[in-house]
């Protein structure tokens, strides 16, 4: 079986087009369509990652000189924005 997959938009409310397909007239196909999520966790979870990783290098580089108090600010910035203990 040979797999074609193609990233669209939906322009109009409940109507699909797909054009410029690979495959021969009266050729029978499957279509199975996936909607992309948007987790909002996701992009919390990588705002967390960039936040540690910009207190991380600033400890590291010297700018920080209490690095356990910038580790405990972080925690409660953490619990305080995203409910995480």
């Amino acid at each position: 079986m040979n797999a074609y997959k193609k990233y669209v938009v939906i322009d109009n409310y409940q109507q699909l087009v797909l054009s410029d397909l690979p495959f021969a007239p009266g050729q029978k196909v499957e279509v199975i369509i996936l909607a992309e999520e948007h987790n909002k966790v996701d992009s919390q979870l990588e705002e967390l990652r960039q936040k540690i990783d910009s207190a991380t290098e600033q400890i590291l580089a010297g700018n920080v000189t209490g690095s356990e108090l910038v580790f405990e600010q972080l925690q409660a910035r953490l619990r305080n924005e995203y409910g995480l203990d």
